[in-house]
């Protein structure tokens, strides 16, 4: 996400995606489940799916480059760009796939990047192509075809298996197809198990992989009442309304025994079971999709806090109907993992708080930037670089320049006056959060509980005074921490908690957000 071409590959993908209009493309589980409940096959007809190898990194590059210029009457409705500069587009976003692992840099030399925006439009091209293309070159018709991504659904003639599977292999020597045929005329496909009658007509249940848990929401966990609620009915909407092959009392089993994996009540899992037939149907939803789509609300996420969080929603939504509140968990799988993915280095990481100690006193400053943190520290020195200039020529430090040089942060008034310099090596992170407005905030808060902070008081104004009571406690907590650090390096000789980025040691986001 934080590759050059990541936007314009977004743009593009997006022109793309608007173009396609699909024949063959499954929207959901629910609408391919009417679909094929009214199919009926030929007599000599059985199931079989069929699904690409590596789909993404398998499509090579003139594959891409020939289905758009074949469609292209498709693709300039939607773009003021001329076809040569689309194409040339086009080719850059895949050939800018660089991805960093274990401090190294590599390019990905063919197919599609996974995580590239473009990747997903590319595809849907790409496969909308090749079916239509292979559909004209097999000998015999299909009474029906529908896509998943790169999961394909069809009927065919048992005796004619080989010669649909090497059509289909033909189109491309990198896209190459495998296929599961059905068993005991059942074959699964999305969360549904396809059934062939003996009158050929297509059945479904829903359906779930052997090798699943069944697990998906503990009724114990720390989540909002609301989610695990809406969670257990959208699995009873599920299967009630994929399972066209089962009676009301097979259902409710299904549904009884899931929930019972989660640990919901008995009491709660029969009401759940028995109201299944209360739940979405499709006109359910569109008349609550139109409602929705004429009210306008204002979104906002907190914490989810057991009983707090709750309240705060009752109370704001007496006096604000229009705010809606979504929580979210503090606590994450991701805090279980230390390092998942290649960390960032400290000079390249964004939307920062940041502070930077003075080498000649005991004052620190406190800043943020949505910009990378080394350029940021470049606008530092370059400010430094100007000081420096002045002071060579013979400038004093109560010049109109000077003075002007000084407005600009604290940092440089607090260098100019006391002829003091800070270490821009020596930058700490302090926090971090993709939101503006949200990292100003926490730039307030770290700034108010730094007692040796140089930043200027207008850098705090839009801090309200009911904060200051947490930040007194956060405060104690940050300066018991700070003792038992100092501690740490009078025994060891060394500091013994040196803070790195990802560190559980330091006053973070969720300290500020959940208090």
């Amino acid at each position: 996400m934080t590759s050059p071409s990541y936007e314009l590959s977004k743009y593009v993908g997006r022109i793309i995606q608007q173009s396609l209009v699909s024949s063959y493309n499954i929207k959901d589980s629910f609408l391919f489940c009417q679909f094929i409940n009214g199919v009926t096959l030929p007599d000599d007809h059985v199931l079989i799916s069929l699904d690409v190898k590596a789909l993404f990194t398998s499509i090579p590059k003139s594959l891409v480059i020939n289905s758009i210029i074949m469609r292209w009457n498709e693709i300039s409705p939607n773009t003021n760009i001329n076809l040569d500069l689309f194409l040339e587009i086009v080719e850059f976003c895949i050939d800018s796939s660089y991805f960093r692992f274990d401090g190294q840099h590599y390019l990905q030399v063919f197919g599609t990047a996974m995580g590239n925006p473009l990747s997903p439009s590319i595809e849907d091209w790409v496969m909308e192509t090749l079916l239509d293309t292979v559909i004209r070159m097999l000998k015999i018709p299909l009474p029906f075809l529908r896509k998943f991504v790169d999961d394909l659904i069809t009927a065919i003639p048992l005796n004619q298996l080989q010669h649909v599977l090497e059509t289909f292999n033909s189109y491309d020597v990198h896209i190459q197809f495998t296929y599961e045929l059905e068993v005991d005329n059942k074959l699964p496909f999305l969360d549904m198990l396809l059934i062939r009658q003996s009158n050929q007509k297509v059945t479904t249940q829903w359906y779930q992989k052997p090798i699943a848990s069944g697990r998906f929401l503990n009724y114990f966990s720390c989540h909002p009442m609301s989610q695990k609620l809406n969670m257990a009915k959208n699995l009873a909407s599920r299967v009630n309304l994929l399972s066209t092959d089962l009676d009301n009392q097979a259902k409710v089993k299904i549904i009884d025994e899931q929930l019972k994996i989660n640990y919901y009540p008995k009491s709660l899992r029969h009401r759940i079971a028995n109201r299944m037939n209360e739940n979405r149907s499709d006109e359910v939803l569109t008349q609550r999709s139109l409602q929705l789509d004429n009210l306008e609300h204002t979104y906002r996420s907190i914490p989810f806090i057991p009983r707090l969080s709750s309240k705060i929603d009752r109370v704001l939504k007496q006096d604000y109907h229009n705010i809606r509140l979504a929580k979210y968990n503090v606590k994450t799988v991701k805090d279980m993992f230390t390092r998942v993915k290649d960390e960032v280095p400290l000079d390249h990481q964004t939307n920062v708080v940041y502070s930077i100690l003075c080498n000649d006193c005991e004052a620190s400053y406190v800043g943020m930037t949505s910009n990378r943190l080394k350029t940021r520290m470049n606008g530092h020195q370059s400010h430094y670089n100007k000081m420096d200039k002045m002071l060579e020529e013979g400038i004093n430090i109560d010049d109109p320049q000077m003075t002007t040089l000084g407005e600009r942060t604290a940092l440089m008034s607090h260098s100019i006056i006391k002829q003091h310099r800070f270490d821009l090596k020596k930058v700490k992170v302090l926090d971090k959060h993709k939101n503006t407005r949200t990292l100003q905030f926490l730039e307030m808060c770290h700034i108010k509980n730094n007692k040796n902070s140089i930043n200027r008081r207008s850098d705090t104004e839009g801090l309200h005074s009911v904060y200051a009571g947490i930040l007194y406690e956060i405060g104690k907590i940050n300066k018991t921490r700070n003792e038992n650090e100092n501690e740490n390096v009078n025994n060891t000789g060394t500091h013994a908690n040196t803070y790195t980025h990802g560190s559980n040691d330091r006053p973070s986001t969720q300290q500020y957000t959940q208090s």
